[in-house]
Order: structure tokens, then C-alpha cells, then sequence
């Protein structure tokens, strides 16, 4: 039986906008097993965030995104 991952991505507007920025949420995701990949797009308007994840509600990034001290907010598909 063959069992194929499909990670789904989760997509947030941010206020994270500079390299220290990213720097200060890094550690939280790069810790969270549940993140397989994530990247912000500091050229867009809205920062955003994106998170390949399976278990990840959006919840709970957006709770770990705002205890960094930032403002994150799920954006629709």
C-alpha cells in the first residue's frame, strides 16, 4: 500500500518585514516538527507567510506567529 504525505499549505498576511524579523519567529518554527517548510515573501505587500504542514491548524500559527509579538492573519484560499 502506498501512503503519499500531502502537505497543506497555510497561507497568512504578517507584519514581519525585515531579516530580524525572521529571524525571531524562525526558532519557533523551525522547532514545531509539525512545520515542514515554511518561507516569508518580505517583497509582497502583506509579508507573507507560508506553512507546508499536515497537522498545523491555523490557530496555532497564528497564536505562535502573534506570542513573537507580530500580527498574523490567515488568508483566504
Amino acid at each position: 500500500m502506498n501512503s503519499t504525505v500531502t502537505n497543506e499549505v497555510l497561507v497568512f498576511k504578517t507584519n514581519i518585514r525585515y531579516k530580524k524579523d525572521v529571524n525571531k519567529v524562525s526558532p519557533l518554527l523551525e522547532s514545531d516538527s509539525r512545520v515542514m517548510e515554511w518561507n516569508v515573501d518580505q517583497m509582497d505587500v502583506d509579508n507573507v507567510l507560508r506553512i507546508a504542514s499536515d497537522e498545523l491548524h491555523p490557530t496555532e500559527v497564528i497564536t505562535m506567529i502573534q506570542t513573537a509579538g507580530y500580527f498574523c492573519e490567515e488568508l483566504p484560499d
